[in-house]
């Protein structure tokens, strides 16, 4: 008796028992024994993978799991393994399914449950399974792009997008109505136009992208104007592989239309497009070293970029001093010699030089893709935004220290320019004429060229170039499948572009895009689609190793504004720390505040010398009542040479005052004096705001400081007065007042407060 109980071993409740020969599983509810050879599973669980064929002859993985009870028993098929039997059964309980179903969410979720049920009916009930149907990528991306195109009927018209960077109506209004730009008001006359409404950040390389996909920059990973390579950590110009979603260019491809690309932002490297994508590297504006991308990078196909490559010498070789001096009345040898000098972006008249390349380069190449007639055609003209930024400082009211030979030239130019883009817009539409064609002329955002302009030259101190900017870029809309609407009331949004060359595509819509299409279209009908799921980025994303850091890049950005001076020198990651500081401010618009927060902190973590997060947070912080960390934040941006920080200061004191905070604003602007100890505005301010809190004794003391610092200026004066009458100190009082109205006689209440005192 004892050898026989030896061959039997004890299992306990909860183990499940597979008898291989039978494909039986059982599980123990209690203690039980069982023969020495037996096989056990200890836990009362089963996982396995098996395929099977749809009727097209797409592989399916089916992953499924068995959750048993205690007492179940679950007949499965004779395999050495459990999990070998519950493959065995689980593919002869797959479905037969199309390939259609298993590509929609809801019913492949139904077929998951179908066959959930049917394994646990094999289990008696006392069980629980869980299966999930996985189709072959390649195979469901196939037939998803196959349903498109059987979607998208031939289009009715082609459609042209123009992409004119910061364009404003400010100007072209006025130059429309001069008669300067014939072709746009062409346009305005048998459409549709108004303003439209950018996303903050203003920042080009963002915006673009947003038009491009429909998408806002946190969703499509645009972020800045440098990435961080992945391959070293190194600082880049922005390339397509940051680029989460798909483009227009992309969607109209995958869906059978024929497309062509001409310089858009962050289109480098070119991807595969079913027609012809000139990527921004082609000719960089802002540096030379860009444009040594490698080989067969530039322009898709690879075959046509020797002849791209070789417009674009061609523009450089011709657009020489003589060229330049047509649009910039400045006498020869000065042109030849900054030319010579070759500064770029950092001096007016290179800087001119590489904008007229530009524009040559990019709307000649779109003009030359054009011949082909494509469904899409997408170009761009970075050069109507950096003509601002270059000559806008000389143009009346002209900046303080302004060059008077630049100053005389710089208002012909601009028009000059603009007229030339007007002509180019013209011989667009020789290839694309409004009988056959949609046209769209959009702008990411608007230019300050009157007097609310900044008063110091873009770039000199940080990143000022979006101060330049307005909120409010334009749109143009005529042609083919338009209604001619006129000027528009409301702002339209950049996200309404999308959707708008969508529909006069005949494609569908982003299911995810916030967008509408623009007034003059008519409402999209039919079923929104994911885009990133049919065309998911490694459809389209070329594959570069590595790319080259460019000095030469961040300098001129740094010229143009674009970069603070501490920017650019952060650790590596997968962010830098410019994109995590735009990634906070579209979290703080958007009212994210704790995803904002976290994204300006993680910007100051990568690099601490990096001014423009400190204020970000200041802002936040503001809005959320959090004064003592709003001054805080500031005071620090401004100790790292924030932008426009005495503008930053002022703005920030007048929030104080619109709230009645007089203490905040006092206590602010008290710590702000030793930022800037020259700044007598100032120490004027600080005496203003301990008078109206009547704190006369302290206003006294800092007076005394005031008027040494500054004896020859009459607002201090006037206030350290105040403050000493205030105090009781009436001789101090009567000579600071007096001293006062000598520097500035018109002062009427510092008179009155003068005769109160004799």
């Amino acid at each position: 008796m004892v050898g026989a109980i030896a061959l039997f071993r004890p299992v306990g409740p909860g183990s499940a028992l597979w008898d291989s020969a039978s494909g039986t599983l059982r599980v123990c509810s209690s203690w039980t024994l069982v023969p020495r050879w037996g096989k056990a599973v200890v836990l009362p669980r089963v996982a396995t993978t098996t395929t099977f064929t749809t009727p097209e002859g797409a592989t399916v993985t089916a992953r499924v799991q068995l959750e048993l009870g205690a007492g179940a028993h679950l007949q499965l098929a004779a395999a050495p393994t459990p999990e070998q039997g519950l493959a065995v059964k689980a593919g002869q309980l797959a479905p037969t399914a199309k390939l259609g179903c298993l590509a929609q969410n809801t019913c492949r979720q139904k077929l998951q449950e179908e066959m959930e049920a049917s394994l646990q009916r094999l289990a008696s009930g006392s069980g629980k399974a869980s299966v999930v149907l996985e189709p072959d990528p390649a195979a469901l991306l196939a037939f998803r792009r196959q349903e498109l195109r059987q979607r998208v009927s031939p289009p009715r018209r082609r459609v042209l997008v123009v992409g004119w960077d910061g364009a404003d109506w400010e100007l072209l209004s006025k130059l429309v109505a001069r008669g300067l730009m014939p072709n746009l008001q062409k346009l305005m006359a048998g459409g549709t136009y108004g303003e439209l409404a950018s996303l903050t950040p203003l920042l080009s390389p963002l915006i673009w992208t947003t038009m491009a996909t429909g998408e806002p920059p946190e969703v499509h990973g645009i972020l800045d104007f440098l990435e961080a390579d992945a391959a070293t950590g190194a600082r880049v110009p922005v390339t397509s592989r940051k680029r989460n979603v798909p483009a227009l260019w992309n969607m109209a491809s995958a869906a059978g239309l024929t497309v062509g690309v001409s310089g858009w932002w962050a289109s480098w490297p070119a991807e595969a497009v079913n027609g012809v994508l000139v990527s921004d590297r082609l000719f960089f504006l802002l540096s030379d070293a860009p444009g040594d991308a490698p080989p067969g990078t530039v322009v898709f196909p690879p075959e046509q970029e020797a002849s791209f490559r070789e417009l674009a010498e061609r523009a450089k070789v011709e657009t020489d001093a003589p060229t330049v001096a047509t649009f910039l009345p400045l006498e020869l040898p000065r042109i030849q010699e900054a030319l010579a000098q070759g500064r770029g972006m950092a001096d007016p008249i290179d800087g001119f030089r590489r904008i007229l390349v530009g524009i040559r380069v990019y709307l000649g190449a779109a003009l030359k893709i054009a011949e082909s007639k494509p469904h899409l055609l997408m170009a761009y003209c970075i050069g109507t935004d950096e003509i601002g930024h270059l000559l806008g400082p000389y143009l009346p009211p002209a900046s303080p220290g302004a060059d008077p030979a630049l100053v005389q030239a710089a208002p012909p130019a601009v028009e000059r320019y603009f007229a030339v883009v007007d002509r180019w817009l013209g011989r667009l539409l020789e290839q694309c004429p409004l009988s056959e064609c949609a046209v769209l002329v959009v702008s990411d955002h608007g230019f300050k060229w009157g007097s609310d302009r900044p008063r110091e030259f873009s770039g000199v101190a940080a990143a000022t170039a979006a101060l330049w900017h307005r909120p409010k870029g334009i749109f143009v809309l005529a042609g083919n499948g338009v209604m001619a609407k006129g000027r528009t009331g409301e702002p339209a949004s950049v996200y309404d572009v999308a959707p708008t060359v969508a529909v006069l595509l005949g494609l569908p819509l982003g299911a995810s895009w916030p967008g509408k299409p623009l007034p003059g279209v008519s409402l999209a009908s039919g079923e929104k689609v994911a885009w990133s799921e049919l065309v998911p980025p490694e459809s389209y994303r070329p594959r570069v190793q590595e790319v080259k850091p460019s000095a030469e890049y961040v300098a001129q950005l740094k010229a143009l504004g674009y970069l603070e001076g501490g920017e650019t020198q952060g650790g590596s990651g997968s962010n830098t720390e410019g994109e995590l500081n735009n990634l906070g401010l579209l979290h703080l618009e958007a009212g994210r505040l704790q995803e904002a927060e976290e994204a300006f902190k993680k910007a100051i973590a990568a690099n601490p010398a990096y001014a423009s997060p400190h204020y970000n947070l200041r802002r936040l912080y503001f809005e959320s009542e959090r004064y003592e960390e709003a001054d805080r934040e500031l005071l620090e941006a401004l100790r790292l040479g924030l932008r426009d920080g005495r503008g930053a200061l002022q703005r920030a004191l007048a929030d104080y005052e619109r709230l009645g905070l007089r203490e905040r604003a006092a206590s602010l602007a008290s710590s702000a004096v030793t930022l800037f100890p020259r700044d007598a505005m100032l120490r004027a301010a600080v005496l203003r705001y301990l008078l109206e809190l009547n704190r006369c004794g302290e206003a006294v003391e800092k007076a005394r400081e005031a008027v040494s610092a500054f004896p020859q200026d009459a607002a201090v004066l006037a206030f350290a007065g105040l403050s000493a009458a205030c105090a009781g100190d009436t001789a101090s009082a009567k000579t600071w007042m007096e001293r006062s109205l000598v520097l500035n006689p018109n002062q009427p209440e510092l008179k009155q407060a003068l005769r109160m005192l004799e």
